[in-house]
């Protein structure tokens, strides 16, 4: 029983091309309704039902290839296809509401059955026209709306264009304010969301009906009614949900970029190499405005422009916080804003501690980024030239490079973290030139982008965070049912850039009993490789060469009333308990601190989750489920599970990816995203 995450498979960027080839996929839904007249014995009813079959099937293969790269030609001949179906579809509609002889076949026992599914199906049909009538005029506007645009001025052309860069002095300072001379695509494409809603609601609304409709008739038709009925049902399961992706965000989307009015967003630029719950240490901050999709103000600065010097009042940290790292008496700053690894939380906290230290309320929402995503969307861009600091960036130098870059100013007195300004506006140009034949591509890596959690977003509008965190981007501590772990590591005293050539890998071990509880021993491995050859770099760094020692708190999130039953491991001092027990976000909390020195430090946790399965009332079968969540930030590492179901019961049905064998399943990733498994089981011998 694969055990499957109830999310909206989009991330926010998706729906900007998704008019072109998840919109125009609607066009496939009509390939079966052509054939549903078979069993209407008149031969030119029949040629034309198998000829509409055949036209509409060319049109979806069209509309398919074209994708996001579509134009106004290919827009055209499918609008005449569309057309032409119609006219080849009302004679054959009409042949059924009005011959006699259809009339009477619906009333006679032995074929009334088939007639309805036939009926059931034209019905469907018709209600994909019309969908697909609004997605060819959606795909109209997209053409019109991403199609060559009068040429702006000379420094919005050369940076939209990632030409020549805009002068240093104008692109690094402080407070920088970035104003195009025209709409940007980004600008265009909000607007046409927003003017496309009401269409893609209506497409979506007779989607769903025909989806309804198809799947109310019953099995038992005739082979051609019933591979017709198959041929519309399939299409529709698999595209349908694109269409519903759109219309979504057709609805959202464009007032969180601020097309009802401004939006302005707190942005924390994260170092995953100073991990902390959220993706790393909050070493810079920025300020961004969507205006109409525009974005009129883009501001990045050092954290320590706000943080320091402390003649702010004083907000308390919370207690671990002052144990481990501010200690007693220092206030909480922006910079650890991030300490819950629930991310609505950490951005609630980090819009208070920036108000409070600023006086500057006006804050729509926080987007949390880290070098990760600065590397995923290189991936997409290819390297980028920085000129001004006489380098280029490339997909997986981030990390390194960002690190090098901004540990001291370029120049006496300049910002020194002036480079992520200029290496945005770069980055930024690169991804707003982008070929449409290129948007496919780079749809795949913002999927990969919400699904490893390498961009998070909070927004103050209750409807916009829903849209967000349906999307994937919510970064919330996960409330599925069934069991769940969350691990989640913090650098802390004494502070340093290890997790840059830190790895942790998971091994659970759950032994369900026969009521359902799970008991579960979760090893934690951490390998700290500075001493290696990986670690060179950063001990090269004449500020990081003494640090070798990792300042861990670590945090297991697991359900509510589970009982922690032994901790053991670390190095010096050795643990037997956590330090901290409570409750976080829905979960359990238990908290440790430990060293983690060059080489491997382990630990090793039990705890009984209650009633994790769900066992039948006669205790011949049960359910399990467990959420394993990827923190953000984190290296990728190997993840191990191992699940017995109890003696005298076999495991009949388990997730894709999972190993079987009699009660025991295994399975092993590297953990790079949230893993979901799910398995049932039922009795082998009379209880």
């Amino acid at each position: 029983m694969p055990a499957r995450r109830g999310r909206r498979r989009w991330p926010g960027p998706r729906g900007l091309a998704a008019i072109g080839l998840g919109v125009l996929i609607l066009l496939a839904l009509l390939a079966g309704a052509g054939a549903t007249l078979a069993v209407v014995r008149y031969a030119p009813a029949l040629d034309d039902a198998r000829a509409l079959r055949t036209d509409l099937a060319s049109v979806a293969r069209r509309a398919q290839d074209a994708g996001p790269s579509i134009d106004r030609v290919t827009v055209d001949a499918l609008a005449a296809d569309l057309v032409a179906g119609r006219a080849r579809y009302q004679p054959l509609a009409h042949l059924l509401a009005s011959d006699p002889l259809v009339a009477v076949a619906r009333a006679f026992p032995l074929t009334a059955a088939n007639v309805r599914g036939v009926d059931g199906i034209a019905s469907a049909a018709a209600d994909l026209f019309d969908a697909a009538d609004a997605a060819v005029e959606i795909a109209r506007r997209f053409v019109e709306t991403t199609g060559p645009q009068p040429a702006a001025g000379a420094a919005g052309a050369a940076g939209a264009a990632g030409g020549q860069p805009t002068a240093p002095d104008q692109v690094a300072a402080l407070g920088q304010v970035v104003a195009a001379d025209q709409p940007s695509t980004l600008a265009r494409l909000t607007g046409l969301m927003a003017a496309s809603h009401e269409q893609a609601q209506a497409a979506a609304r007779a989607v769903n009906h025909a989806r309804a409709v198809l799947a109310g008739l019953p099995d038992g038709f005739l082979g051609e009614v019933q591979r017709a009925r198959d041929a519309m049902l399939d299409p529709l399961a698999r595209y349908g949900p694109w269409l519903d992706t759109y219309a979504a965000a057709s609805g959202r989307l464009p007032a969180i970029l601020g097309w009802d009015g401004p939006r302005r967003y707190l942005v924390l630029t994260q170092n995953p190499d100073e991990l902390r719950p959220t993706g790393g240490f909050i070493g810079s901050f920025g300020l961004v405005t969507f205006d109409r999709g525009q974005i009129t103000e883009r501001v990045f600065s050092d954290i320590d422009t706000v943080d320091l010097p402390w003649d702010y009042p004083v907000i308390r940290p919370p207690d671990q916080l002052v144990d481990y790292l501010v200690g007693v008496g220092r206030p909480w700053e922006l910079a650890d804003a991030n300490w819950s690894p629930d991310f609505p939380i950490s951005a609630r906290d980090a819009i208070r501690l920036y108000a409070n230290q600023t006086g500057d309320t006006r804050i729509d929402g926080v987007l949390a980024i880290t070098t990760d995503t600065i590397d995923a969307l290189l991936k997409v861009t290819g390297p980028v030239a920085i000129p001004e600091y006489a380098t280029t960036i490339a997909a997986g130098e981030a990390r390194l490079k960002v690190l090098q870059l901004t540990r001291s100013a370029r120049v006496p007195g300049e910002n020194r973290k002036a480079f992520l300004s200029v290496l945005a506006d770069h980055l930024l140009g690169a991804l707003l030139a982008l070929p449409s034949a290129q948007w496919s591509r780079a749809l795949e890596q913002a999927d990969t982008i919400g699904a490893e959690h390498l961009l998070l977003a909070w927004c103050k509008d209750a409807a916009d965070q829903a849209f967000v965190a349906d999307a994937g981007f919510g970064g919330g501590v996960r409330a599925d049912p069934g069991d769940y772990l969350y691990a989640v590591d913090a650098n802390v005293t004494p502070v340093s850039k290890l997790n840059a050539v830190t790895t942790r890998s998971l091994a659970l071990d759950v032994e369900i009993d026969a009521v359902g509880n799970a008991r579960n021993t979760l090893d934690v491995t951490w390998e700290n490789l500075i001493d290696s050859a990986a670690g060179k770099p950063y001990r090269d760094i004449a500020s990081l060469k003494d640090l070798r020692v990792l300042g861990m708190y670590f945090r297991l999130l697991v359900p509510e009333r589970s009982r922690i039953e032994s901790l053991a491991g670390g190095s010096t001092p050795k643990l037997t308990a956590p330090s901290f027990a409570g409750w976080e976000a829905g979960r359990a909390v238990f908290g440790v601190y430990l060293r983690v020195p060059p080489g491997r430090t382990g630990l090793r946790y039990a705890w009984t989750s209650p009633y994790a399965a769900d066992v039948s009332a006669t205790g011949g079968a049960g359910q399990y489920r467990v959420t394993i969540q990827k923190q953000p930030g984190l290296l990728a590492a190997p993840l191990s599970v191992t699940i017995r179901v109890p003696a005298g019961f076999r495991i009949s049905a388990a997730s894709a990816g999972v190993i079987v064998d009699g009660r025991t399943a295994t399975f092993r990733t590297t953990f790079a995203r949230d893993v979901v498994l799910g398995l049932t089981y039922e009795a082998t011998t009379t209880r």
